[in-house]
């Protein structure tokens, strides 16, 4: 019996390590809701580095993100820019979808949203930005 229980624990201890993703979430050091995003992200099997910084302009401008578009909070998931209280759906779309942008956004910061008290009041509509043209509709959730 020990020996099934090892086995099993050795073919699913590199299965759990790998489910879990890197992300970066840059925040203003003074902002509560973005470490509880980061919380909502953790949740989800994301292993989230939280950097403080007073600099978000000029983070927001590094990730190619238009104006109008920025969130309290960055976050760099494979490459992307994930800007604001974007559900972790619309994450999993956009990494499995792999399309040529430079990242999504939810503008504002929605009630109910991840990360957000209240309730939520409509769907989340998440754009998709830094492809060709204008930020456009990505998903809605």
């Amino acid at each position: 019996m020990r020996a099934v229980v090892l086995a099993v624990f050795v073919l699913l201890v590199p299965q759990l390590a790998a489910a879990t993703m890197p992300a970066t979430l840059y925040k203003d050091p003074w902002c509560e809701c973005c470490a509880a995003y980061a919380d909502y992200l953790r949740g989800h099997g994301f292993d989230v580095t939280v950097i403080e910084t007073e600099a978000m302009d000029a983070r927001h401008a590094e990730a190619g993100t238009p104006a109008g578009f920025e969130g309290c909070h960055l976050t760099m998931i494979e490459g992307y820019a994930v800007e604001g209280h974007v559900p972790v759906g619309a994450i999993r779309t956009l990494l499995d979808e792999h399309p040529a942008l430079a990242g999504i956004s939810l503008p504002g910061m929605p009630e109910g949203s991840p990360g957000m008290t209240g309730v939520k009041q409509a769907p989340f509509v998440v754009y998709g930005f830094g492809g060709a043209g204008e930020p456009e509709l990505y998903v809605t959730e």
